[in-house]
């Protein structure tokens, strides 16, 4: 299985490196937003992409339905691309 770089800077939360494989909605939720519980999380990640016309656009081309349950590999790397490493992304939240 190829593991995605990801980079730990000094105080960020570590998250696990995502390896190249689907993941549930809920799964990818939790690593971009782990203070949150499961539920909560999932449905943020969901209005993140609901609200951003560009990644909804690309992660449709790629399969992607609003009501899915798992994110196809090639959609998790559009996320990726998007978002950035779960790590990035929440020091990026955690800045603002």
């Amino acid at each position: 299985m190829k593991t995605l770089p990801q980079p730990s800077p000094a105080g960020a939360l570590a998250a696990p490196a995502l390896t190249f494989r689907a993941y549930t909605i809920k799964e990818l939720g939790c690593l971009y937003f782990p203070q949150k519980s499961p539920i909560g999380a999932s449905r943020s990640l969901r209005s993140l992409i609901a609200h951003d016309p560009l990644l909804l656009s690309e992660l449709r081309a790629q399969g992607y339905r609003p009501r899915a349950h798992y994110l196809p590999p090639v959609a998790v790397q559009v996320l990726l691309e998007h978002l950035g490493t779960p790590t990035e992304f929440y020091e990026i939240l955690r800045q603002a």
